[in-house]
């Protein structure tokens, strides 16, 4: 099976940042979230085993969102200085390791991977209806938030999410997860949100109405269109009625922006995101440069490591 990982950069990159302490080269370089995005990054490939791998990032400047809804994510803090500075540098490291990284202006790096996912899956479908013999494909989206969670597809497009739950466990939400954890299936989630509103990203939903309530209305009417198709039916309470009212319109625009732009316009080179396809030397060389040598063992097989394991199995 071909399996793509799809790595949500700066979601990674800020857990690092948070999750380890402050870190220097011998010559005095910052370099603490690039260490804890390299172990993650590493620890992901010798986890999954991908056979493909890309990154995406989000840009400076403001994308489609903040353009129509001033307030979207206005709560948020300014990057801290000390972890703006080592972007680059993280981003050196997977350029050494010859993963293609996405970043387009205007668009988050959610949207970036909606879409590689959505031009994958529609290989997977491509394969499935001629019935080549050709190689079945799996995504795995690996991120720090559940944004990316209306992405999943069955089996077929799943969401990785590192240490999640409270043993320090990572967490692999596939479609029977999703409606396990919310009751919900994977595109119900953008209705969840329209509905709920979602704190972190300051998308507002329709005021007094929770998660709770939210879902039941999902659950009973499918969607927001449908619920307000049906805003008169007896099982929507007059008070709850009242609240959906008031804020319809800020419900559809929660919508919009709670929803992940899949048709973003850039192309998935499959040979481009072959792992093995890298200059081990020019890594190993890097690391020892960041002094990362605790990592070095894990740098993920070059092409012709991988062809002496092949003819050897």
């Amino acid at each position: 099976m071909r399996k793509l990982i799809l790595i949500d950069g700066n979601a990674l990159l800020h857990r690092a940042y948070h999750a380890y302490p402050p870190l220097s080269t011998p010559k005095g370089e910052l370099v603490n979230a690039v260490y804890g995005f390299s172990s993650m990054l590493l620890s992901v490939l010798e986890k999954l085993s991908p056979t493909h791998v890309a990154v995406a990032w989000d840009l400076k400047g403001p994308t489609f969102r903040k353009q129509e809804f001033e307030a979207y994510k206005a709560n948020r803090d300014p990057m801290d200085e000390d972890l703006a500075t080592q972007i680059d540098r993280t981003k050196e490291v997977v350029e050494k390791l010859n993963i293609p990284q996405y970043g387009i202006e205007g668009f988050e790096a959610d949207d970036i991977i909606g879409t590689i996912s959505r031009l994958a899956f529609e290989r997977t479908q491509e394969l499935k209806n001629s019935r080549t013999q050709d190689e079945d494909t799996q995504v795995v989206i690996v991120t720090g938030d559940r944004d990316s969670l209306q992405l999943i597809k069955g089996k077929k497009v799943v969401v990785y999410l590192p240490i999640q739950n409270h043993h320090g466990q990572s967490v692999v939400f596939d479609e029977d997860k999703v409606r396990e954890v919310y009751g919900l299936n994977p595109k119900q989630i953008i209705d969840l949100k329209s509905l709920m509103g979602d704190a972190s990203d300051n998308i507002p939903g329709v005021k007094g109405v929770g998660r709770v309530t939210a879902t039941k209305l999902i659950q009973e009417f499918g969607n927001l269109e449908n619920i307000y198709k049906n805003i008169n039916d007896i099982k929507i309470t007059p008070r709850v009625k009242a609240m959906l009212s008031s804020d319809k319109e800020m419900a559809e625009k929660s919508f919009h922006l709670a929803e992940i732009n899949c048709d973003v316009q850039l192309k998935l080179d499959w040979d481009d995101c072959l792992l093995t396809n890298y200059d081990k030397n020019g890594a190993l060389s890097l690391f020892e440069e960041l002094n990362f040598k605790s990592l070095i063992s894990k740098l993920p097989k070059d092409s012709w490591e991988k062809e002496i394991q092949d003819i050897f199995i």
